[in-house]
């Protein structure tokens, strides 16, 4: 695996549960407001140090009395061609997986399901499922054999029986309030929606320093209009 940070431990990223984070290298995508440019564009990607695997899952097997868990983020860990291989050493060590997506590759989402390889699902839904809005959002990299990806991979979430949830980060200028409406109508039924509140700071594109998250009020009339629509939402 090409990994190009690991976090040892953390107490929010995976619900309830104590985890590491390993970030991955790579990305199809090339969202704005990304804050991990060093894991996406290919002239960062040569200046950052590696971290060998093998000293990610020593340091796991070495405290992994102290951690449920083990999140795998990015980048897009999905475009790892040896994922699947890495999760397996993880498992065999007794602790759960989170894996964090862009939906784009719903065949490898499909098999870590169904092998058991996975405890718990983090979705991005950039923007709602419009190929235009989506596309201006992902930095208009998006084909429409990604589109149609993503799509499937949310449906192959809502029918599994695993924990997940989807999430937007919400930036205001990008997105109107009536966009997560529509979002939450593409999702309906989904466990679990997220509102991400949306930082300027250190994102991929320097023009992102022009946008500003919503606002709190907003947040809430966002969750009361979006109300019946998905079994739980919030903001954070």
């Amino acid at each position: 695996m090409l990994i190009g940070g690991f976090q040892k431990q953390s107490l929010i990223d995976y619900p309830g549960k104590i985890c590491s984070i390993v970030f991955t290298i790579g990305c199809n995508f090339r969202c704005p407001f990304c804050h991990n440019s060093e894991l996406v564009l290919p002239e960062k990607i040569k200046k950052i140090n590696r971290i060998p695997e093998r000293d990610v899952l020593d340091y796991i097997e070495k405290n992994k009395k102290l951690l449920d868990a083990v999140e795998i983020t990015g980048g897009e860990p999905t475009l790892q061609k040896d994922l699947k291989d890495f999760i397996r050493k993880i498992k065999e060590k007794g602790l759960l997986v989170k894996l964090d997506s862009n939906g784009t590759n719903p065949k490898l989402i499909k098999e870590l399901l169904d092998e058991k390889l996975i405890d718990y699902y983090a979705m991005d839904i950039k923007a709602p499922l419009e190929f235009q809005s989506y596309n201006r959002i992902v930095g208009g990299v998006l084909t429409d054999k990604m589109f149609e990806s993503i799509k499937e991979t949310i449906k192959i979430i809502m029918k599994s029986s695993i924990e997940y949830e989807f999430r937007t980060t919400a930036i205001r200028g990008f997105h109107k309030k009536e966009d997560f409406k529509k979002i939450c109508e593409f999702i309906r039924g989904a466990k679990r929606y997220v509102l991400q509140t949306f930082n300027p700071e250190n994102t991929l594109s320097d023009e992102m320093h022009n946008y500003k998250a919503f606002t709190e009020q907003e947040y809430k009339e966002i969750i009361n209009d979006c109300k019946g629509l998905v079994k739980e939402i919030s903001y954070r």
